[in-house]
């Protein structure tokens, strides 16, 4: 499938990878009417792990964003094979999950109502409906079914040979056979594509090579994080009258899927622990190569497709299949432009979803090849989440072998990775594990989520409402507002901004006005042209030509990225990721003030360190910037140290604040707290969708400063609806609810004013401080959300198929005025 023999000296854009991600690139980048795009396989397409995908098609994801894409997905292969006449085997016969347990019946059901939000039909069967629907299958232990008739399947090899047809009927190349060695750079930046049959010059490049990505990449100082398992699945032979419009049918708790294939059944598993596989590398001769059968690792998730399967005792197996898919660290795709390199993008990583992410994956990185922005939120996917450590061989393949179990299995807040633990640690660690403190794990730091030296581990018990922690941090959150406690956040990023012009570095992309006072914190976001917002930080100038921008850990690499990327080359500045260089304790509650008081001579009165000011001061025997803040909505301090001092920081505050009351806490409080105050969470709460005064967080913004990105978009967004825009966060609780008993916000509850969908839940949990179910939702109104409408009330959520009354306001349910944190 070569237009030419001969490879062309230059192109608009080179595509590394025939696979269904970068075929799907090439395709909607010739219809965005980019002419002569490349595409460069190194055997055939789809010959990597395309060919051999179960081809199944959802819908419904974690974000109303991906869920946009991968409603495109499907709609595009309902009109592909009409376009290009090629044959893409797609046909919607619906997927159907079973639940085998309260927990996954309530989880079906919240997607059912996520669902009718995002206009996908859906229904919820009874046992009966589902033994009409699919005899073959074992419902004794079934509590219920979830069907999305719109869903459906495809045949992988058809629809990457349709969208390769409809790429070169606009004019794109596609060159097999041919492998791309070496992405060439000057001064950093892409300028072509080395390959062993000569260069094409060209300064975009799509990396989607599939599970050669981490290896390709990190050969050039790029981080793909990522590793290939193997899959297994088997192939019945025919049965007879089996219905060709079957759904495709999934079993979560015993890790199975299915579908017709045929007349037969192809029948897969994606068991706890997998197998990682080419820890050496991939055999350069591999094309469409399966592995052997491991029958001995497979036997367990046999042994449940034959018992949920009765009937396949007596029918034979024609096939034995496996072979490989990769998978990232944390179950979600790479998306977007890599950080180490402007003119490099990312799109790998699909963990076994690249043939339902294919269409929405490939419109989105044409749209940011072509005009510098995806056409919706990537959120979570983003490429420059991945921090360098992770282009570590190894810890990648230690991790997959857990990841392949990840993409499958109950999902819910105490299920924890057990791979490639312990990697990145904080100073304190082996101290807040003496004092009970319970471990997650976040892009390889470890992670104090609650303490309870009692114990100090995680439950088994899976639960969408009441934990078995929760005690743990009721008494946290209470001890906050009560009397004191102390957070470690030495994982979050510290990037250091400096130079003559790191004032116009940060107000070229910051809403807020950087040009202020040394010792001063200035909370404000990174901005997009559209306005939205793009990250979510504190600022302090600490010097004359010092900035230090805190954010959260997740965003270290990407904000660094982001501040890079607006920085005029003539500009004289630098940006440090001074992470690992300081600890980040901080310190909340009434009696906060009073046990630092006693550990320094600076007066920290309100008069003289009020909110919002950041010192240097003396602190037992060290030198601390102390920052007046409190993502608790408390009075507080965050205190950053060089990383050296902060034992001694530590022990220090905990003699002095022990008599005072003074207790650990972790992230859960910090986390139920900040939803009292209504504070938003960047990637739940706002993301780059999001503006400012969408997000009621226009304070943040000054429209008087002239030049910063995204201002006209705002500005017009201002002019055009004053106070009341179409959408806005408001804060939320439900009437009635308990800890024990719920209803519980989650994220992605609808929300009805007068039986009209008004809006969803972007999170949600108890507040122990207020005793009560609360959490910020986005409300959608076209005339505007304005405080009189809000306040009219009438509002309802649906959690799990049944709706319960709303309170509904602008401001925060605890301390709305923030007098607490500014006393």
């Amino acid at each position: 499938m070569t237009a030419t023999n001969t490879l062309p000296q230059s192109a608009p854009a080179v595509i590394i990878g025939g696979g269904i991600i970068g075929v799907s690139t090439l395709y909607h980048l010739a219809k965005k009417g980019v002419e002569g795009a490349v595409l460069l396989e190194r055997k055939q397409l789809a010959s990597g792990t395309t060919w051999h995908a179960a081809g199944i098609v959802g819908q419904l994801r974690e974000s109303s964003a991906q869920t946009e894409l991968s409603k495109y997905t499907a709609r595009l292969f309902t009109e592909l094979e009409i376009e290009t006449g090629q044959a893409t085997g797609y046909k919607q016969n619906g997927t159907l999950h079973l639940a085998l347990s309260d927990i996954r019946a309530e989880q079906l059901q919240r997607s059912h109502d996520h669902a009718a939000r995002m206009k996908i039909e859906s229904r919820i069967l009874a046992v009966e409906e589902i033994n009409d629907l699919w005899p073959l299958v074992d419902t004794s232990d079934v509590h219920c079914g979830f069907l999305v008739p719109s869903n459906g399947q495809v045949n992988p090899l058809d629809v990457t040979q349709a969208l390769a047809k409809g790429a070169k009927a606009r004019g794109s190349k596609i060159f097999e056979n041919i492998k791309a060695t070496r992405i060439l750079t000057r001064d950093g930046k892409v300028i072509g594509v080395e390959t062993n049959q000569g260069v094409i010059a060209t300064e975009k490049v799509l990396l989607a090579a599939g599970m050669w990505s981490l290896r390709f990449a990190a050969a050039h100082g790029v981080t793909v994080p990522l590793h290939a398992a193997e899959h297994f699945y088997i192939l019945t032979e025919a049965i007879p009258d089996l219905p060709r419009t079957l759904p495709g049918l999934v079993v979560l708790e015993e890790r199975l899927y299915t579908k017709e294939d045929a007349g037969k059944l192809l029948i897969g598993g994606f068991e706890a622990r997998g197998k990682a596989w080419g820890r050496d590398g991939i055999p350069e001769s591999f094309e469409f190569d399966e592995l052997p059968f491991d029958m001995e690792h497979v036997e367990p998730v046999l042994e449940k497709f034959f018992t949920r399967f009765p009937a396949l005792e007596t029918m034979g197996i024609q096939t034995f299949f496996n072979g490989p898919e990769s998978f990232t660290p944390d179950g979600r795709p790479y998306i977007g432009p890599a950080p180490e390199m402007p003119g490099l993008f990312i799109a790998a990583g699909m963990n076994s979803n690249g043939i339902l992410n294919s269409g929405g994956v490939g419109l989105t990185m044409a749209a940011w090849m072509t005009d510098g922005q995806p056409p919706r939120a990537v959120a979570s996917m983003l490429a420059a989440r991945a921090h360098p450590f992770q282009k570590n061989m190894a810890y990648n393949a230690e991790r997959v072998t857990e990841a392949i179990g990840l993409h499958w299995g109950l999902h819910w807040p105490g299920r924890q990775i057990e791979t490639a633990r312990g990697v990145r640690r904080v100073p304190l660690h082996d101290r807040l594990l003496t004092a009970g403190a319970v471990m997650a794990e976040r892009i390889g730091w470890e992670v104090p989520m609650y303490f309870d030296q009692a114990n100090p581990s995680w439950t088994d018990r899976a639960s969408l409402g009441w934990q078995d922690w929760s005690e743990q941090v009721r008494a946290e959150c209470l001890a906050a507002r009560d009397h004191a406690v102390l957070i470690d956040q030495s994982m979050y990023g510290k990037i250091l901004v400096q130079g003559p012009d790191a004032v116009k570095a940060l107000n070229a992309i910051s809403g807020a006005e950087m040009e202020v006072a040394t010792g001063t914190s200035i909370y404000t976001q990174f901005l997009n042209e559209r306005g939205g917002i793009e990250a979510d930080v504190t600022v302090t100038r600490i010097a004359l030509e010092q900035f230090l921008v805190i954010t959260g850990h997740p965003s270290q690499i990407r904000d660094q990225a982001y501040i890079r990327a607006h920085v005029d080359p003539s500009w004289r500045c630098e940006i440090f990721d001074a992470t690992s260089a300081y600890g980040l304790l901080t310190i909340h509650g009434p009696r906060s003030r009073e046990i630092l008081q006693q550990l320094s001579s600076d007066d920290l009165s309100n008069e003289a360190f009020p909110f919002g000011a950041a010192r240097e001061i003396d602190l037992a025997y060290t030198r601390v910037w102390a920052i007046r803040r409190s993502f608790l909505g408390e009075l507080g301090c965050e205190l950053l140290v060089s990383t050296e001092f902060v034992p001694h920081l530590y022990e220090a505050i905990m003699r002095a604040g022990s008599p005072q009351g003074l207790r650990h806490a972790g992230m859960f409080a910090l986390g139920a707290c900040r939803l009292e105050k209504g504070f938003r969470h960047f990637g739940h709460d706002i993301g780059e969708e999001d503006t400012p005064f969408e997000s009621g967080l226009g304070f943040a913004v000054k429209l008087e400063k002239v030049g910063f990105v995204g201002r006209e978009a705002l500005a017009r967004q201002r002019n055009t609806y004053g106070a009341a825009t179409p959408h806005r966060t408001v804060s939320i609780m439900i009437e009635g609810a308990s800890a024990e008993a719920g209803p519980y916000l989650i994220h992605n509850e609808p929300m009805w004013k007068d039986g009209v969908l008004v809006g969803h839940v972007t999170s949600g949990g108890w507040g122990w401080r207020l005793n009560a179910m609360i959490g910020l939702a986005s409300l959608h109104r076209e005339t505007g959300v304005t405080k009189n409408w809000v306040e009219e009330g009438r509002f309802e959520v649906q959690v799990a198929g049944k709706f319960y009354p709303l309170r509904v306001q602008l401001g925060a349910f605890y301390d709305p005025a923030g007098a607490i944190m500014r006393g």
